[in-house]
């Protein structure tokens, strides 16, 4: 079972019971059959969006959608950073011609040759794949909520300066004109927004460094790595020695994962003998880790710097300031466009499908926290719903990656919160 189907399966069924919460953690075995039935999802935020939403959950009668509130990230893309292919080519050549490669090393080097020029210079570039998932999303919307559409529409769109963002956002906004001719789009980009849409970048005006974690934090999660992860036994089975060749062993086995993760981004084949490198059971641990890692850089992780979580209040109480100001406008949708570094604090800051659990056992962390639900093209709609016997009597709906979400507020009918109780928990900024 599709794991966001999952969720909406125990929402509905949870709603049913008497007194019940809607948010239960789960057995972390779930977590185990997830990234091993998908083979984009061990890649965590390097996975593909999903496919097969159903139509979110009608509203209570009377109610009909008339607003909705989005942040997205791009959709798939190439490696990130300036030099990251000729730098992990370099490392297996340099190995290769030393002789320190075992026969399996050497498979694998000459896979990655073999499609090294098609990757290089592209790093960080949108593929075609990113381009059709914001098509996609586009399409959900306009299928899910139609009555929004009906009629002269205003949307407002905003993104950060990188490409990869941008064009993401012009592909959904571009889908969206050809579904309706006579929408009215206002764009804009750049770093005036950057404390709401990507705090963590040094160009945000209002940029703070996180504290570096303390020795207990950085000791707990390399116990964890080391426990979960044999990154000696799978080095030596590449390498009869690493000497001479400028692996860092530190970041190596991240490189790793990025470079045959991302290979579900791309709009080519690639060989078996590159994607194949893991074993199930270690894609799995590595997943495991870089999880963790995750939750402790956004997430609530006990004893570390939260200042990643706590800055998107700013984006959070955004939503609710914007709000007001549409309405007096005539704009109908909002919509941001960003990275995973944004949309995984937000989600954990507004407490969807209960990331926002404070856990200290690395061990129970993928109970709640998985990053795979935050992949490429990742995004959460706010959709308004106004009920036409009372127009002030508002309710929300949360869509994380097209599938019906929870949120920490009580409930008017399963699936639907009051905007009321929205604001009254987040409309103040926690830093």
């Amino acid at each position: 079972m599709n794991p966001s189907t999952r969720k909406l399966f125990l929402c509905l069924l949870l709603a049913l019971l008497p007194g019940a919460v809607l948010f239960a953690q789960t057995d972390p075995q779930w977590a185990k059959e997830d990234v091993l039935s998908d083979p984009t999802r061990w890649g965590g935020t390097f996975g593909m969006y999903p496919e097969g939403q159903p139509l979110p959950p009608r509203p209570p009668k009377g109610y009909r959608p008339f607003y909705i509130s989005h942040m997205g990230r791009h959709g798939a893309r190439f490696v990130d950073g300036s030099q990251f292919y000729p730098k992990m080519y370099g490392i297996w050549k340099t190995a290769d011609e030393k002789g320190l490669l075992t026969p399996e090393g050497k498979k694998f080097f000459q896979a990655y040759a073999e499609v090294y020029p098609r990757m290089l210079y592209h790093e960080g570039i949108l593929t075609q794949k990113g381009q059709r998932q914001h098509r996609q999303i586009a399409d959900q919307i306009y299928r899910n909520y139609p009555e929004i559409f009906k009629g002269k529409t205003q949307l407002v769109a905003l993104s950060t300066e990188s490409s990869r963002v941008i064009v993401s956002m012009l592909c959904c906004l571009d889908e969206l004109s050809d579904l309706d001719r006579d929408l009215t789009i206002q764009v804009d980009y750049g770093r005036p927004y950057y404390s709401m849409l990507i705090p963590e970048s040094h160009s945000n005006p209002n940029y703070k460094p996180m504290e570096p974690f303390t020795k207990e934090a950085l000791d707990k999660y390399e116990r964890f790595a080391k426990e979960v992860f044999d990154e000696e036994g799978v080095i030596g089975r590449w390498f009869t020695s690493t000497e001479g060749i400028g692996l860092d062993r530190e970041s190596f086995m991240y490189d790793m994962m990025q470079l045959v993760s991302d290979c579900s981004n791309l709009d080519f084949p690639v060989p078996a003998a590159l994607t194949d490198v893991f074993t199930p059971e270690e894609r799995y641990a590595i997943w495991r880790v870089q999880n963790y890692s995750d939750y402790m850089y956004t997430g609530v992780a006990p004893g570390v710097d939260r200042r990643r979580f706590l800055e998107m209040s700013v984006a959070a109480k955004d939503i609710i300031d914007r709000f007001e100001e549409d309405q007096a406008n005539g704009v109908s949708l909002r919509m941001r466009y960003s990275h995973d570094t944004a949309l995984a604090p937000l989600i954990s800051y507004l407490g969807v499908n209960g990331m926002d659990a404070m856990i200290s056992d690395p061990y129970e962390v993928e109970k709640v926290w998985r990053s795979y639900e935050i992949p490429m093209a990742c995004n959460i709609q706010l959709v308004f719903f106004r009920s036409r016997k009372a127009p002030d009597e508002i309710l929300i709906q949360v869509l994380l990656n097209g599938f019906c979400a929870t949120l920490p507020l009580p409930e008017v009918a399963p699936g639907f919160y009051r905007w009321s109780d929205f604001k009254a928990r987040f409309n103040k900024l926690a830093i």
